[in-house]
């Protein structure tokens, strides 16, 4: 939990000449106070965002804007998106992948980047006066870790120097209690998605299409339900369409919807349906949206 802070209550008077050091300890006070609160009243994790994007094969990642609490109390705030090189690794023992985590840490003012400096004048000395608000983005293995002081955002298995899988969410932390949940929901018009051919051998079955949810800001992977929603039934005698959809590859940032589209026979599923470029014509033409929701928590 940490110490309680043994703070002064800080008291001004008319005509007092005021110092950096009155100052400074005021919004010390201000910050202890908030830190207090933060930790007693408050759960630590990540709050809101700071979700990690990386695909297999990737040497970087992407870290997000969000917003997280370590078990200090103190706020890690990332306010715009970063880049992040991944170790530079061949792999884990025995030839298996190396497992790194990607965590933030607070940064206290004495390791902080200078934003502005003032010089010096007649009257005093010059110096920092505004100070940036990252955190530290670093990777660390399972040995380093500090639970509480690291903000875990991502774990990556990494094998030949590049990531082995995706980005994994599972040991993230949220700061939310256990009772909260958050339910979202989108759309996709199927003439706007990307849309790429299931092929067992040789014949094509259907089709897989990537869904971006980034913009939800899920701190975990939530549980995804998706659906197709538009006309199944072709123009004259021209046939009728049946789908069956599933969901895979699930993450805090999307998930990929797959579209089993089996040849039945009877005029269910005629052969354009399948092809590589006729099926999302047709589809985009039935004005076929892919609907989502999503659980978290």
């Amino acid at each position: 939990m940490g110490v309680i802070p043994n703070l002064d209550r800080i008291a001004f008077f008319p005509g007092e000449l005021l110092t950096a050091d009155d100052l400074t300890t005021l919004d010390s006070n201000a910050e202890q106070l908030r830190w207090l609160h933060n930790r007693t009243m408050h759960n630590w994790g990540i709050a809101y965002g700071l979700n990690v994007q990386g695909a297999r094969g990737a040497t970087s990642v992407t870290v997000n804007p969000g917003f997280a609490v370590d078990s200090l109390g103190r706020e890690i705030i990332l306010s715009a998106s970063v880049v992040v090189p991944i170790p530079a690794v061949p792999g884990g023992a025995g030839g298996s992948a190396a497992t790194y985590y990607l965590v933030a840490n607070y940064v206290d003012d004495a390791d902080e980047t200078v934003v502005e400096q003032r010089t010096a004048v007649a009257c005093g000395a010059g110096g920092a006066v505004r100070l940036s608000n990252d955190p530290a983005i670093v990777w660390k293995t399972t040995a380093q870790l500090n639970s509480g002081i690291d903000v875990v955002l991502g774990q990556v298995a990494i094998q030949n120097c590049v990531l082995n899988a995706a980005v994994s969410g599972a040991a993230r932390r949220s700061a939310a209690f256990d009772s909260s949940f958050a339910v979202i929901s989108g759309v996709v018009n199927a003439k706007d998605a990307t849309w790429t051919a299931i092929s067992t051998g040789g014949t094509n079955s259907g089709f897989t299409v990537a869904i971006d949810t980034a913009s939800a800001g899920f701190s975990s992977t939530p549980a995804y339900m998706a659906q197709i929603v538009g006309t199944r039934t072709l123009g004259g005698a021209a046939g009728l369409i049946v789908d069956f959809v599933s969901v895979s590859n699930a993450t805090a940032t999307g998930f990929t919807l797959q579209v089993s589209l089996p040849s039945i026979g009877g005029g269910i599923n005629p052969p354009q349906i399948t092809d590589p470029t006729a099926g999302p014509a047709l589809m985009a033409e039935l004005g076929w949206q892919i609907t989502w929701i999503a659980v978290e928590g």
